[in-house]
């Protein structure tokens, strides 16, 4: 394995502001979290007036073997990403450093940004998830990761901080983050500079590389990973989504180890309770087998049993939906010869024209069901076959206006009922935002004092909030939200960025988008 890049020569503390502009083109708008070695922030891209998330190298522990691998590893997760392509993956879109020299700043990375939380988020507010979310998030996770590890890439962190959604309508789209310490396992040596090492020897001991309430048994024991540990790890979140707790909130990794020995007991009490099919234990008792070799071989399997979890089962297949339905009378018994009858006699045609349709329509019908044509009646096997002769042809060919001629002898036919003609479907007319065009200003402008009571201007009312934080979230009509936030930019001007929460936002006369600034 060729060695990782280096780190910066001199760490130092991020020097990334609100305002600032990152590699020419994306702008920071605000800082919306921090981790051990990263700074993520909210911002723009300047070019294509879309919201991206800015992740920042922190550089913290310097020059030691924790600041080296950390460097290390937050480069390495640019690379894995911009491998990674599944739509369940979250999307890379840039990457460099500050400053002018690319090895002297801080690396950052630019992603795309995902306004719907995290898991872990969801759970807390919303507690335990349904079978059906469930599966469905869990399902898009295998997805990404059979990607990643037909790459020969192992997560080696899953977990609900790292699972992020995205609005999309009303609906949300889960997607797998977060490849910082992921393990190449696949094509060592293709690309060896890229890879960070696994562990970096420190004080003397090696580097964790887990989330200890996550992480399988072999990454607490310092053992060798591979896919069979992201499905552990996937399936601890399975069941954290189920029931609404982490079965190994331990922060004791021995006693963390030791639970795993005889996790099929802490399944069962977590997951009994709230009336999980026995299917779906068993299959996330069996992914979280201790050995590595006795669990689910492939991330697939996951998903397909816990989609299978949600059909009903055998027997209710079999009754439930057909006593819904009402009973079908039985067929009808099929007709005996009777005795000592004449054999009938099947009349046999050359062909059916237009010289000869008067004939064929006059010709003895034998009894036949609604739907099937009389010349399409197979003669029963031992009747008789007479060869009827060519008829004359006539002078003047029949006439579609000519009423037919029926044989008093056949059977009534019923009336052919018109099916009344359904209107076209049309298009509903479209019509443009009030927004498109931008109204002619009249009057004089007009400066309103502070008051607690909306103002009416025109037709809208104006209401001032008093705004103590950076932003303030507002609540307009048909339950539409936006949050405004106040950015001072380096020079002094005051920024107003507002962003759309559930509904788009334009400026006058503008395109609608996520978010503007004003």
């Amino acid at each position: 394995m060729g060695t990782a890049p280096k780190g910066p020569k001199e760490p130092a503390p991020v020097r990334v502001g609100v305002g600032d502009m990152v590699l020419d083109r994306y702008r920071v708008v605000e800082q919306i979290a921090s981790g051990g070695h990263s700074v993520v922030f909210r911002g723009t891209d300047e070019r294509l007036s879309r919201p991206v998330c800015i992740k920042v190298f922190s550089g913290l522990g310097g020059k030691s073997g924790v600041g080296r691998t950390s460097y290390e590893h937050f480069v390495q997760e640019a690379f894995a990403l911009s491998r990674l392509t599944h739509p369940n993956t979250l999307r890379i879109y840039d990457f460099g450093h500050l400053g002018t020299s690319d090895q002297e700043g801080m690396p950052l990375q630019v992603c795309e940004f995902m306004n719907g939380g995290t898991l872990s988020n969801i759970v807390r507010e919303q507690g335990k998830q349904p079978l059906l979310e469930t599966s469905r998030v869990i399902g898009a996770m295998c997805a990404s990761l059979s990607e990643a590890h037909a790459l020969g890439i192992v997560h080696r962190d899953i977990k609900p901080q790292n699972i992020l959604f995205g609005a999309v309508g009303i609906s949300r789209l889960p997607k797998l983050a977060d490849f910082g310490i992921a393990k190449w396992s696949a094509d060592e040596n293709e690309e060896g500079g890229k890879r960070a090492e696994d562990t970096a020897i420190v004080a003397g001991q090696k580097l964790a590389m887990y989330s200890p309430s996550w992480a399988a048994p072999e990454q607490l024991a310092g053992q060798p990973v591979s896919a069979a540990t992201d499905i552990y790890s996937l399936a601890v979140v399975a069941i954290y989504m189920l029931s609404g707790k982490a079965i190994f909130a331990d922060e004791d990794v021995y006693a963390g180890y030791k639970k795993r020995r005889h996790a099929d007991n802490l399944i069962r009490e977590a997951l009994l309770p709230h009336k999980i099919p026995a299917d779906a234990i068993a299959l996330l008792t069996k992914a979280l087998a201790f050995d590595p070799k006795k669990r689910l071989t492939t991330v697939e399997e996951l998903a397909n049993g816990l989609a299978a979890a949600l059909e009903p089962p055998t027997e209710e297949r079999k009754s439930g939906p057909r006593s819904a339905q009402p009973s079908q009378p039985p067929p009808p018994p099929p007709m005996q010869p009777q005795k000592n009858a004449p054999s009938a006699s099947y009349p046999t045609y050359p062909s059916i024209n237009a010289m000869n349709a008067s004939e064929m329509m006059t010709a003895s019908l034998h009894p036949v069901t609604p739907t099937t044509p009389n010349m399409a009646i197979t003669p029963p096997a031992g009747s008789e076959l007479v060869q009827r002769p060519t008829p004359t042809p006539i002078s003047k060919p029949p006439s579609f206006d000519d009423p037919p001629v029926v044989p008093s002898s056949a059977a009534p036919t019923p009336p052919v009922i018109p099916m009344p003609i359904q209107p076209s479907w049309r298009p509903p007319d479209i019509r443009q935002a009030w927004m498109s065009n931008t109204p002619a200003s009249t009057g004089s402008p007009k400066r309103l004092p502070l008051s607690d009571t909306p103002h009416l201007i025109g037709d809208r009312n104006v209401h001032f909030v008093m705004v103590t934080a950076e932003y303030a979230d507002l609540i307009g009509g048909q339950q539409s939200r936006i949050r405004v936030t106040f950015i001072a930019t380096p020079s002094g001007a005051r920024v107003i960025h507002i962003k759309g929460l559930s509904c788009f936002v334009a400026l006058l006369g503008g395109r609608p988008s996520p978010a503007v600034q004003i």
